[in-house]
């Protein structure tokens, strides 16, 4: 005997399907914006903490006794503000979540720590290693993503060498920052890298960054 099930049946399931399913758009939803606010927060608090270091180490009176705590408070911040970019960049390539007005503003804090790094050098003698790389979301594809991937390899093989402090930003995100530095650097193309304020335009290897590193000191 041929077994029936009901129509109801049938759009009762669906519609039970329906509602999981909506309901788990809405609370990833909710998680999503959730990360966003938090990340929001974070970047306030790191540029309070930049804006301190700011009015200490700029300061006539600034003494060069005090180089070790600057560079131990720099350190802490470039280490807060890496985190916060890997955060944005799991938000966009895992969730595919863009708020580019958030980024705008991280942008803001890498170009301030950017700028504290330069002052720390002239001030301190650090002789910190300034990294930046130039990319782009829209047009560039797989080869900024490579060019990403090879600027971290060089810095982590050369961690136990020197401080190579690593900035990025990208160059076609209508961000005020990122194209002054554009046109101080005189960027064309994605990637682009500036190593020491020098510009290396096209894709670099990791190796041949480490070289251009080591060349330059």
């Amino acid at each position: 005997m041929e077994r029936k099930i009901s129509t109801p049946v049938y759009l009762l399931a669906f519609f039970l399907s329906l509602v999981i399913f909506l309901i788990g758009i809405y609370v990833g939803y909710l998680i999503d914006s959730a990360n966003l606010q938090s990340i929001s927060g974070e970047v306030s608090n790191v540029s309070d903490r930049v804006a301190s270091i700011q009015l200490i180490l700029l300061s006539e009176s600034n003494s060069s006794s005090f180089c070790p705590v600057y560079l131990s408070e720099l350190d802490a911040l470039d280490s807060q503000i890496e985190k916060i970019g890997y955060k944005l960049a799991f938000l966009e390539d895992e969730r595919n979540i863009f708020d580019d007005e958030l980024k705008k503003k991280y942008f803001v804090l890498e170009a301030e720590s950017y700028l504290l790094s330069k002052k720390m050098n002239t001030v301190c003698n650090s002789n910190l290693t300034l990294l930046v790389n130039f990319y782009s979301n829209k047009n560039c594809g797989q080869i900024c993503k490579d060019q990403g991937a090879a600027v971290l390899q060089a810095r982590d093989d050369l961690v136990h060498q020197m401080n190579v402090k690593l900035f990025s930003f990208d160059g076609e995100l209508d961000s005020p920052v990122a194209e002054a530095f554009e046109v101080q650097y005189n960027v064309t193309l994605y990637p682009t890298l500036v190593i020491n304020e020098k510009t290396y335009s096209g894709y670099q290897s990791s190796d041949q960054i480490k070289q251009i590193i080591k060349a330059s000191k």
